[in-house]
Parts: structure tokens; sequence; C-alpha cells
């Protein structure tokens, strides 16, 4: 299901990647066996020809991207219309869109649909900058919760 989301808004919004990256516990600290907060993308959906970004980000300590994390758990939402603009605010994301070949990029925040916290992020990149309009922009959030429903159900059958 949460696969034939990805595909649907990956064409409703005409991007080249969609995905949906989730906090995890992935590991331990040596010296004090303390659980470690990283972020994996779990599931994503590309264009034809657009190299997928799952295996790069994979078990990523959430420290190395505190700034968007933080941006996100505040305010919901990255919209990122040009990584090349200086006067754009990129969160600490642009060395990632660059690596990725990522132009633009939207995440929203996923919420659980309980308790209200971020469990992850689904995002939307193109690799030709693009600026979305207002109406892609509620498709985007529409569609996010959404998605934040079933992995919510997901997560608890578990």
């Amino acid at each position: 299901i949460i696969a034939e989301e990805l595909e649907e808004i990956r064409a409703l919004l005409k991007a080249d990647r969609c995905w949906i990256s989730m906090f995890h516990n992935g590991g331990h600290y040596l010296h004090s066996n303390k659980s470690m907060q990283k972020f994996s993308i779990m599931f994503e959906s590309s264009a034809p020809g657009v190299a997928g970004v799952g295996m790069i980000f994979n078990n990523i300590p959430v420290s190395l991207f505190s700034k968007s994390v933080e941006e996100i758990v505040t305010n919901k939402h990255i919209y990122i219309t040009d990584y090349s603009d200086p006067t754009v605010a990129t969160f600490g994301l642009k060395s990632a869109a660059e690596a990725s070949g990522t132009s633009s990029s939207y995440s929203v925040a996923l919420l659980d649909i309980i308790t209200e916290q971020c469990i992850g992020t689904l995002g939307v990149d193109y690799l030709k900058k693009n600026r979305l309009h207002a109406a892609d922009l509620i498709v985007l959030n529409e569609r996010s919760q959404r998605v934040a429903g079933f992995l919510s159900n997901f997560i608890k059958s578990k």
C-alpha cells in the first residue's frame, strides 16, 4: 500500500523521487549501551533513470541532520525550492542534495495518528529546480497524512 501511495504522489507532483524516512533506534553506544537515534529511508519511488537514495541514507545518526530534524519537528515541513540559491534556507541538507543530484525538495513530517509525535518524513525531490504551487503543497500534505496513518497502524500492529 505504501509503495503504491509513493508512486501516486510522485506521479501527481511530477517528482523525480518520492521517499519516506523513519526515525528508529539504530544501535547502541559502546561505552554506555544507551540507544542511538537514527533515521533511514524505508520506502522510495524513483522515476525511470533516476537513482534511488535509500541505500545512501540508511542508519544515519539524527545528530548529523539536527537542523533539519528540528525544523521538521517544529514547523512540520521543509520546502527548498532551489538548493543553489544562497538566500534559501537549506537546514543543513545542501550537501545531501548535492550528493543525490537534487535541485529542489519538499518534505513534511509524518505524525503518529494517536500521539502526534513525528515518526518520520515524506519527501519529494526534483533533479531540476521546481517550485511547487499551493495546490501541490496541499496534495503533498494531505497524502502524507494518509501515509502517516498507514505507517502508524503498521507500527502498532508489530
